[in-house]
């Protein structure tokens, strides 16, 4: 009878087994379950190793990515950077500046005082006394007691051929027996660059004083221009079609700027006054490229080196000298070319300004007086600028440090005499462009 209720029993759990209702008992509840039977278990290891595979693949993008970053950093900022001579930069970026508010004082003086002759002489002027004071002091730190100042040792820092190798300390002998004392030499070479400066200045005060001063020096952008004629026609070198390609950008671009409305002073000018401002715009620019081919050929120069458009302290300094036979320092130069520009031009402020120009005594205030002496310094330091670079930059790398010059002091100009619009825009980049394009790629064949 045992025996036949434990079967009947076993029967029965056997058959409860399946239904819903669990026997707690069942030892079959609490089995876990094995890994083969488990749903996300991967086929063979395919899916593991191709997670393997993916890991590995980010792992040596961003490998990739870091060793890329690296290179970067140590080649642009490392590279590239660390060759940039700072000092360099500092003296071009003030050189751009003293040049723009140069010119942009002489537009507001002429503005006010409306007498360019006597505007020139009065900048001559200023210009030679200050070429003066300028190396009286610099013969004062040479006295014994002075040279180991920092001041002293400062002025030591511009190149050969700025200032008179024969400055001692002693005034009488410096000054007034070698530098005040000039040489047939002297004469011979500051000469035809005064007249050259006389000419310039004139024409130049001429067109500020009727046109905007931007359109004064877009067409003195076309200095190129003069210069490939030149060596075209008298010394016959032939020059590639690139060159003649950048040319007819460079004119274009001045031809926009010229048909563009110029400003408030000009839009109130005749016709005839503001081509007559381009007539002596165009004199002027042609009066400079003679005056820098001429000085090209008497005055020191310097081997032609590798451009770089940054001054590099690895390439541009190059101290092989070509010197031509008349080797005077630059500030010599310039105080006898001011002399000689004062005396020129004392004949016709004497006759035309100061006689016949009855409101010039009127027109001289006090803030016009205090203008020109603060137009004069600055041109002051804005030639002593261009002797340090000139003398630490090679002549191609200075010429085009001399082109971003003119195009900042156009660009100065424009927003000066806010009246910026598309075809002033678009004519200046067109100069822009031909002047870049003139300096990499016009050469001579």
């Amino acid at each position: 009878m045992s025996i036949v209720g434990t079967s009947v029993t076993n029967a029965y759990t056997i058959k409860r087994r399946k239904s819903i209702h669990k026997n707690l008992d069942d030892p079959f509840l609490y089995q876990i379950p094995s890994p083969s039977s488990s749903k996300y278990h991967p086929k063979d290891g395919r899916q593991l190793r191709d997670i393997n595979d993916f890991d590995a693949f980010i792992t040596k993008l961003d490998s990739i990515k870091n060793e890329l970053l690296q290179n970067v950093q140590s080649r642009f900022f490392e590279g590239a950077w660390s060759g940039i001579d700072y000092k360099i930069t500092v003296l071009c970026l003030l050189w751009y500046i003293t040049s723009s508010i140069s010119s942009n004082l002489s537009k507001l003086i002429l503005y006010s005082f409306p007498h360019p002759v006597a505007l020139t002489e009065l900048q001559f002027l200023i210009s030679g006394v200050m070429c003066l004071l300028f190396t009286i002091f610099v013969n004062h730190l040479q006295k014994p007691r002075l040279t180991h100042t920092s001041l002293s040792r400062c002025l030591n820092n511009f190149p050969d051929g700025i200032l008179p190798s024969y400055l001692d300390g002693n005034f009488n002998r410096s000054i007034i027996d070698k530098f005040l004392d000039p040489s047939k030499t002297v004469f011979r070479t500051t000469l035809p660059l005064g007249l050259f400066q006389f000419v310039g200045h004139v024409t130049s005060h001429k067109s500020t004083s009727v046109i905007p001063i931007s359109l004064v020096h877009s067409i003195k952008a076309l200095s190129p221009i003069a210069t490939v004629l030149y060596y075209k026609v008298w010394k016959g070198k032939g020059y590639g079609r690139m060159t003649y390609c950048t040319l007819l950008l460079l004119v274009s671009g001045v031809i926009i700027t010229c048909w563009s409305k110029g400003g408030d002073k000009a839009s109130s000018n005749t016709r005839s006054e503001i081509f007559l401002g381009i007539f002596f715009a165009f004199i002027s620019m042609i009066i400079f490229v003679c005056q820098s081919i001429f000085a090209a050929g008497i005055l020191a120069f310097k081997k032609a080196e590798k451009v770089n458009l940054l001054p590099s302290k690895n390439s541009d300094y190059d101290k092989s000298y070509t010197h031509s036979p008349l080797q005077l320092d630059k500030i010599t130069i310039l105080f006898y070319c001011s002399c000689i520009g004062f005396l020129l031009t004392l004949g016709p402020f004497l006759t035309n300004e100061l006689v016949q120009g009855r409101g010039m005594a009127n027109d001289l205030t006090w803030q016009v007086f205090i203008l020109v002496l603060l137009h004069g310094f600055i041109h002051f330091f804005q030639a002593m600028l261009a002797f340090q670079l000139l003398g630490q930059l090679s002549s191609v790398t200075y010429s085009i440090a001399n082109i971003l010059k003119r195009i900042v002091i156009i660009t100065a100009a424009l927003l000066w005499e806010s009246n910026l619009n598309f075809r002033q825009v678009f004519g200046l980049v067109l100069t822009v462009c031909g002047l870049y394009g003139y300096q990499k790629w016009g050469k001579s064949i």
